[in-house]
């Protein structure tokens, strides 16, 4: 099986990044959040497409999270 990219947090609740591949994940989504912020103008638009960019992190963690990983957060 498998490692699960994200899994629970130490202390609290959450997912936290547990392999190189949900590091690249959180990275792609800062890159994307920031180039959104960037180039679109209309604060309408901008707000729409973060909003379908975050539901898109959301079901990748959902997807991807196993409660037995660990993480180093």
């Amino acid at each position: 099986m498998k490692r699960g990219w994200f899994g629970p947090k130490r202390w609290g609740w959450g997912a936290s990044p547990a392999t190189a591949e949900g590091w690249a994940v959180i990275g792609v989504f800062v890159l994307a959040m920031g180039v959104t912020g960037y180039l679109v103008d209309d604060p309408v638009w901008r707000w729409a497409l973060m909003l379908v960019e975050i539901a898109l992190l959301l079901v990748v963690i959902a997807r991807t999270y196993d409660k037995n990983a660990r993480t180093g957060v």
